[in-house]
């Protein structure tokens, strides 16, 4: 799904470091394509999936509740959504690109919770958007 979201903040240490905000969610991510220079403060069109360096954490919940929770200063979130056969619907979509979900059949459909390392970012080839 392709999203509509402001650049809040870069880090000038680690380049690929973006900080976006769609609507209300705010969440730092990693911009693993960005074929364009970004601008602080402009919205830009991206995609938004996430990473997992050894194995994927997942389990269901018994209440509904769409949110992304950063978990202290890392790049480790919680998010928590309804569990759809290529996506994660947290509030706003985020793809399961490496095909994750599909060892899952019996929690497609229901909330559940995942930990994942980060979550990445696709910098769309799109006319930039002035918010």
């Amino acid at each position: 799904m392709t999203y509509i979201a402001k650049l809040i903040k870069l880090n000038p240490h680690i380049e690929e470091e973006v900080t976006l905000k769609i609507n209300d969610v705010e969440f730092t991510a990693f911009a693993f394509v960005c074929p364009y220079p970004i601008e602080l403060g402009r919205s830009y069109p991206i995609s938004i999936g996430f990473t997992i360096l050894d194995e994927l954490n997942i389990h269901e919940l018994n209440e509904n509740r769409k949110e992304i929770v950063r978990l202290d200063s890392s790049y480790e979130y919680l998010i928590r959504g309804l569990l759809q056969r290529n996506s994660l619907d947290a509030g706003i979509i985020i793809n399961d690109e490496d095909e994750y979900f599909s060892d899952y059949p019996n929690l497609i459909g229901k909330q559940v919770e995942i930990k994942v390392d980060r979550i990445s970012v696709e910098f769309l080839q799109e006319n930039k958007i002035d918010s």
